[in-house]
């Protein structure tokens, strides 16, 4: 699946031509983003018009068929990581008082537009939704999470959509949940959400297999242990030791933290 995804105020002239980042709102975001030449401060964002959100979902839509030419099996639609979509579903950084602010089913709108739009060009069950019901990525916060993904997930209902992909509440590890917000983790989702549920957020073979047994998540996603670990199917197959991760190179410009990690040694893949 290809992963589609607008950054929203995440970003920088740079990256987008000389134009002025968008966000639902113009929220103050003291971050930095990567470019070309390394960290840069974002570049200050304006506010969508409203008559530009229809451009945006057609942008959605329009990649989605890119996705389709390309040869990809199925799209994942981004809505969390503190990008466009979780911009709008997030009252912290949605200001707006028309039709896609202020209550939580005006705020969702933007997300459930953009998915139709997916749809229209993917059957169902070859689009996914990716969310961060807990996590503060971005400098990102709304007043009640809890009610607001509930929302998210019960209005995702009606597409029958692949599936769910929900980051856990943590930001390193799994030793180290989020702070500062209510958590909202895949067991309150699965309650409301019909279809299947990836879990994500720093898991390692244990974590993985307590939460599918659980019940709570179908399926786990492994994204730093996968650059840290080429083979890393084989080694939680087996039950042998992950390659510790280099955070430090996650966003560098050259081959360390990507095709550097070592895969098992050959007595121990042989074996």
């Amino acid at each position: 699946f290809l992963q589609i995804w607008h950054v929203g105020r995440q970003s920088h002239v740079d990256m987008t031509e000389g134009q002025t980042p968008v966000a639902p709102s113009a929220v103050t975001f003291d971050q930095v983003v990567f470019t070309k030449d390394g960290w840069v401060p974002v570049s200050p964002a304006r506010a969508l018009d409203l008559h530009e959100i229809e451009g945006v979902v057609e942008e959605f839509r329009a990649g989605a068929v890119r996705a389709q030419a390309a040869g990809f099996d199925g799209v994942e639609i981004h809505a969390g990581n503190g990008y466009l979509i979780d911009q709008f579903l997030q009252d912290g950084t949605n200001r707006r008082t028309d039709a896609y602010g202020g209550a939580i089913e005006n705020r969702v709108r933007f997300l459930v537009e953009v998915v139709r739009a997916v749809t229209s060009v993917w059957p169902s069950d070859r689009v996914g939704v990716r969310i961060a019901p807990s996590g503060s990525w971005a400098s990102m916060s709304d007043s009640d999470p809890e009610a607001l993904f509930g929302h998210v997930a019960e209005v995702l209902n009606p597409f029958d959509l692949a599936y769910l992909h929900i980051i856990e509440p943590r930001i390193v590890g799994a030793e180290a949940p989020v702070e500062g917000r209510p958590p909202v983790a895949a067991s309150a989702l699965r309650k409301i959400f019909r279809n299947t549920i990836i879990a994500a957020g720093g898991f390692d073979r244990a974590g993985a297999e307590a939460i599918v047994d659980s019940g709570d998540a179908d399926l786990v996603a492994f994204g730093r242990f996968f650059a840290a670990n080429p083979d890393l199917p084989e080694r939680l197959r087996r039950n042998l030791p992950l390659n510790p991760y280099d955070r430090d190179t996650f966003w560098g410009g050259d081959h360390r933290g990507y095709t550097d990690y070592l895969f098992l040694p050959a007595e121990n893949a042989a074996a």
